[in-house]
């Protein structure tokens, strides 16, 4: 399958669903849909077309004069091609349909989770909105990959915000894992709760370390400079 291809194969599947389809580079379509439509149309990506799940990438664009940006990227590995889909979020309706729940596509739970924490874009009918990568004081209102909050800003802790852990099953044991454990390369808290020896659920809680390099690549460094800090970053 070519661009071209894929890009009328999805015309014809979904009409005047896709708004716009585009081809930034030689090996990737990216269309743009209305949020609403997010789910039908990753649905069958993901389950008709067999497309892997890449990331899932928030923006915000609201200095270039646009809206909140939220992209699905897919691999179709057997084409050699990736797909985009887009979907615009107005500042004044900042919510998107979770596609891990309404599309079964559960490789998506934690880049929502993500999305919603660090843009504060709100996922609707995600099985577990808690908070995933700030810490348990970070204030409730703020989101630090917001383009007008400042890379260096030290907020007052907020304890009221800390997560609240799943409970266990009835009949269950919980085996505490962490946070600090000998395997483990940074602290990591993990709750498994058990039945004799089958592990029949779990919780988990982590980003102790997390070290915002994504705000001062984004605000603070240029092209050149990202890699150097990425590679000083994940050898440690």
């Amino acid at each position: 399958m070519t661009t071209l291809e894929l890009v009328e194969h999805l015309r014809e599947k979904f009409k005047d669903k896709i708004l716009k389809a585009e081809t930034p580079v030689h090996d990737m379509v990216m269309i743009t849909i209305d949020r609403n439509d997010i789910t039908d149309v990753t649905r069958h990506i993901f389950h008709d077309m067999g497309a892997r799940f890449v990331v899932t990438i928030g923006t915000d664009g609201r200095e270039n004069g646009s809206e909140y940006l939220l992209d699905y990227v897919f691999s179709l590995a057997a084409d050699h091609l990736f797909l985009t889909v887009r979907q615009h979020i107005p500042e004044a309706e900042l919510w998107f349909h979770s596609v891990m729940t309404d599309a079964n596509i559960p490789a998506v739970n934690w880049a929502e989770r993500e999305v919603q924490d660090l843009l504060g874009i709100k996922v609707k009918n995600h099985p577990d909105p808690r908070k995933l990568v700030l810490s348990d004081d970070w204030p409730e209102d703020l989101h630090p990959l917001r383009r007008d909050v400042k890379h260096d800003i030290n907020p007052p802790s907020d304890l009221k915000n800390k997560v609240k852990l799943k409970d266990p099953p009835d009949g269950s044991t919980v085996v505490p894992i962490g946070p600090f454990f000998p395997v483990l390369e940074e602290p990591a808290y993990f709750r498994l709760f058990v039945e004799g020896e089958k592990v029949v659920g779990g919780d988990y809680r982590g980003f102790y370390n997390h070290r915002g390099i994504e705000k001062i690549a984004d605000s603070q460094l240029n092209y050149n400079q990202v890699p150097f800090l990425a590679e000083r970053i994940c050898g440690i």
